[in-house]
């Protein structure tokens, strides 16, 4: 009788620890599992998963950057791969008010001459050129697939390069391009230089080129709601690779992009 007792004990033992294995083993298999999804690193195509949604990148493109160039200023001094010949044009300087600010302040012959116009269109040439050729822009579709309703300000999607730079900040590259929209300098039509006793060029006009873009995902994604989205920005040559980071409460996937 005693022996069955016992018998009893062990079994009912055992199955108490078979039962805490099997649950200590499915929360750390579960546990191991979510690693495995956070460390993944997904390629474009891949049907990335979330447990409210699925994320795939249908298009990774990489193209021409798409500078603001003003046509009609490419049409008055000539394409940007044709540089002007300054020789020909006059040294002579133009006129400035003394200091800003003030309409009271004498006329100078201090201004710049046609010539040293004619070298910043050249500069803005060699700007431009320099920086296509060390750039292209990413263009990065992408499409959300929701399994239950998502709220979509829970749903974080960036681009990261590999050299760690911020993407969405100014280039400064590009500061007093003659060549882009409202950059070129031309001398004021007679009459709008007030008093001025000779020709007056218009000032440097600051450029604030900021090539990145994200498209906003709205409102809430309900269950079975397909949502588009996009970025596009520049990436530098010297970047190989530049991984598109999807946050969800809490849990991050990665899609990279290589070039």
């Amino acid at each position: 009788m005693a022996g069955k007792k016992k018998n009893s004990i062990i079994k009912w033992i055992t199955i108490g620890v078979a039962i805490i294995a099997l649950g200590t083993g499915g929360f750390f298999g579960h546990k191991a599992y979510g690693n495995y999804l956070a460390n993944k690193v997904y390629a474009p195509n891949d049907n990335v998963g979330f447990p409210d949604f699925d994320i795939k990148v249908t298009k990774a493109e990489f193209k021409n950057v798409d500078l603001p160039i003003d046509k009609d200023t490419v049409k008055k001094y000539g394409a940007i791969d044709k540089k002007e010949n300054c020789d020909t044009m006059s040294k002579e300087n133009t006129y400035w008010k003394a200091w800003d600010g003030d309409i009271n302040a004498p006329w100078v012959k201090y201004g710049p001459s046609d010539f040293n116009i004619c070298i910043r269109r050249n500069d803005s040439r060699d700007g431009i050129k320099k920086y296509t050729s060390e750039n292209k822009q990413l263009v990065v579709d992408y499409i959300i697939t929701a399994k239950n309703n998502v709220n979509a300000k829970d749903v974080s999607i960036a681009l990261e390069p590999d050299s760690g730079r911020k993407l969405d900040t100014k280039v400064d590259a590009f500061n007093a391009n003659q060549f882009f929209e409202l950059g070129a300098q031309y001398t004021l039509p007679d009459g709008l230089a007030i008093g001025a006793p000779g020709p007056v060029y218009t000032s440097e006009h600051s450029q604030n080129y900021t090539p990145f873009h994200k498209s906003e995902l709205g409102g809430n994604i309900n269950t079975g709601i397909e949502r588009k989205g996009n970025l596009y920005t520049d990436i530098r040559n010297s970047e190989s690779s530049i991984d598109l980071k999807i946050t969800y409460h809490g849990q991050t996937r990665i899609v990279r992009i290589t070039h």
